[in-house]
């Protein structure tokens, strides 16, 4: 019977993978077990979690050619953890059960982060601190092989013949990391096992050699039924040092679930296919968890172990046919382990950790503009060497917080700061009040924020107002391109609208959206949010233009013109069209124009009608609507009155590109073509002295509309 192609693909991948986490997970379980439970149940241990983790967590999670096992990574922190176990004075016998509670809890502290989103956060954290904790990863993995590479014993004690050992770790070494490049299909680990075992053996014989000490190989691994699960030592977790404990714990979960994240972008880069976070950081928990209770040593995803099977080919199911490989080999071929010396193991495990060193640091310091980055690096490589990999998880986690909000203060939260001279609202105003806006539009000030708010950047936004916030000005906030306001924010923005009320200004917002947290009236949230109920003079309003024309008002308020006499009829003399005009061209004027009246609501034109008619507004309001659906447009601009529009219909007859609906109760004076070829016969100079004041008209206009481009350009 022919075998699927995937399941041979993952039945080779398996194999192969097996090959690579055998030697990795005996060598890594002898270094943190075999002080307090000897050699040979070091390295069953490593196996066990080596093959609990590829079971579990490969049939679980989703990731192609993801293989799990103990790590580099893990092996440092559990030994360290180990070795501050045994300075708090925690009797030998229960290092391995402080271990294993450590794992639980980890995968419990995984599972947290899983359910939490945590698989997202974590892929924040920048690259310089990864690099830093791998550095000190790998540098502590070779430290903790001098003893196995010299071949001095757990007690301190340096056999005859030492120097076996020596020779057997650095031929293992070299075939490791040189003999794929001459056989690319055998794994280095596997074939420096061999090589050094060889060696080992060959000249272990030799008649002259004293024989060899028992820590010098690991010895046959203890059959199944010797086995004790560590759920027979849950009595003795009432006695851990539980603050070192949990910390410990913390950061193998931290450590684990950034290793098996990498990884899985690894495999991604490889395979072609995109890694579920979430799944796999829940596979990688279970599988601790299990591995925990039942005595394995703690892990995660392997780098060396994914590469080299996905390169075989290995698919969706590689993991847990490793798994059963090494289970096999486990229940078979235990007694092995009496051939295999432990200095191999530290030539392997010298040889990965080898692969974790990151030597760009030292190119990075070297370059001005990544200097810093070097130096973090360079820091959490110092904890964790000079101090603990715990403490060094910590601290580049807090060095993340730290560069995160440098990274956001270097970028300013203000996009851009407008006055009203510089950005009106839409609406058109007769010659004076347009006059006096200008002259006092600095007191109209709209500030375009964007990014983050929150409290590092609050003080900064603070800072940057505080020019305007002591004057009597009218303050708007455009926060459409605003992603989140945080409480701190929240707590400024009350302090900003008070100490501008004090002032006799006024705070605006405008574009909230419904997930800033300032709800749709923010003068309602900021009350909410003191004992102190008074009403503050803040604002909301649904646009920028909406927010503009309301602090025109109240400025052309604050001059003299009362909203009454913003909105009163006017005559047909006042209105800039005729204002350089004579009195018997606008009498000449008047006899050609026709009334028209509106009532609130009534559509003048639609988009699309054809048009050749000037509009002149003397009472009322009308907007320009561009439309966007049934029941959505853009208002282009408003007309109340002394205004003017229609003027380039009138000029240049065509299609309407926009509607105009009467928003008040109006009354219009309108002009069409024939009426202006009727005032051209009666009275030509009235005839050129509109044109004239069109043409002006038409060239404000233009220059209005050439700063609008330039800002939506800046934008």
């Amino acid at each position: 019977m022919k075998l699927p192609v995937d399941l041979l693909a993952d039945l080779r991948g398996g194999l192969v993978a097996a090959a690579v986490v055998l030697p990795q997970a005996t060598a890594f379980g002898v270094t943190v077990f075999a002080v307090s439970l000897g050699t040979a149940s070091g390295a069953l241990i490593g196996l066990v979690g080596a093959i609990l983790l590829l079971l579990i967590s490969g049939s679980i999670g989703g990731t192609v050619g993801l293989i799990s096992g103990p790590t580099g990574p893990s092996m440092a922190l559990l030994s360290g953890t180990a070795a501050l176990l045994v300075t708090a004075g925690l009797a030998p016998a229960a290092i391995a059960p402080a271990l294993f509670a450590i794992t639980v809890l980890a995968g419990l502290m995984q599972l947290l982060i899983a359910l939490g989103g945590g698989g997202r956060l974590i892929k924040f954290i920048p690259y310089p601190v990864i690099a830093g904790l791998t550095t000190g990863t790998g540098l502590l993995m070779i430290k903790s092989q001098f003893k196995p590479l010299l071949g001095i014993g757990h007690d301190g004690a340096w056999a005859q013949g030492h120097w076996l050992p020596t020779v057997t770790a650095i031929t293992t070494f070299g075939i490791t990391r040189y003999a794929p490049r001459l056989f690319p299909r055998l794994p280095g680990p596997i074939a420096g096992l061999i090589g050094g075992t060889v060696l080992f053996q060959i000249i272990l014989h030799h008649p002259n050699l004293p024989a060899a000490p028992d820590h010098w190989v690991i010895g046959a691994l203890p059959s199944p039924d010797q086995f004790h699960f560590a759920a027979h030592s849950f009595t003795a977790w009432r006695a851990l040092p539980w603050p070192l404990v949990l910390n410990a714990a913390f950061a193998l979960a931290v450590l684990s679930s950034l290793n098996t994240l990498l990884t899985s972008v690894l495999a991604d880069t490889t395979t072609g296919l995109r890694h579920h976070a979430r799944r796999e950081l829940l596979a990688q928990s279970i599988g601790q968890i299990a591995v925990g209770l039942i005595g394995g040593m703690a892990g995660s995803a392997s780098i060396g172990g994914t590469v080299t099977a996905v390169r075989a080919g290995a698919r969706r199911w590689a993991a847990p046919a490793a798994g059963i490989v090494l289970l096999l080999l486990l229940l078979l071929f235990g007694q092995v382990g009496q051939w295999l010396p432990t200095s191999a193991l530290a030539g392997i495990i010298i040889a990965s950790a080898l692969g974790l060193l990151e030597t760009d640091i030292f190119a990075w310091a070297r370059r001005r503009r990544i200097r810093l980055d070097a130096a973090v690096a360079l820091l959490v490589t110092g904890i964790t060497l000079g101090y603990d990999l715990m403490i060094a998880v910590l601290v580049g986690l807090a060095i993340t917080i730290l560069l995160f909000i440098r990274e956001q203060n270097r970028v300013s939260i203000i996009h851009r700061r407008l006055t009203s001279t510089e950005r009106p609202s839409v609406r058109q105003r007769p010659a004076e009040q347009a006059e006096l806006l200008a002259h006092h539009g600095d007191r109209i000030v709209v500030y375009e924020l964007r990014g983050t708010l929150f409290f590092a950047k609050a003080d900064q936004l603070f800072e940057e107002m505080l020019p305007d916030l002591d004057r009597p000005a009218w303050i708007i906030l455009h926060l459409r391109r605003v992603i989140q306001i945080d409480f701190s924010s929240v707590r400024l923005l009350q302090q900003i609208a008070a100490r501008l009320e004090a002032h006799g200004g006024e705070l605006l917002f405008c574009e909230v959206r419904e997930d800033h947290g300032l709800g749709r009236e923010v003068e309602r949230t900021l009350r909410r949010i003191s004992l102190n109920h008074r009403k503050l003079n803040v604002k909301t309003f649904a646009s920028t233009d909406l927010a503009l024309e309301y602090a025109e008002n109240a400025l052309l308020g604050a001059l003299g013109y009362a909203p009454t006499v913003l909105e009163q009829r006017v005559a047909l003399a006042a209105l800039d069209l005729c204002r350089d005009m004579k009195p018997v061209e606008i009498a000449a004027l008047v006899a050609v124009l026709r009334p028209c009246n509106l009532d609130q609501g009534e559509q003048l034109f639609a988009a699309g009608d054809s048009g050749e008619t000037l509009y002149l507004v003397l009472r009322g309001r009308v907007d320009i609507r561009l439309p966007a659906t049934a029941d959505r447009y853009k208002r282009l601009a408003i007309y109340g009155p002394g205004t003017v529009f229609g003027d380039i219909a009138f000029l240049d007859p065509g299609p309407r590109a926009a509607e105009a609906v009467a928003v008040k109760p109006s009354e219009l004076l309108v002009l069409d073509r024939a009426d202006f070829n009727r005032l051209r016969d009666i009275h030509p100079n009235a005839a050129i002295a509109l044109l004239l004041a069109l043409g002006r008209q038409q060239s404000r206009t233009l220059r209005w509309s050439a700063k609008e481009i330039q800002r939506l350009i800046q934008w």
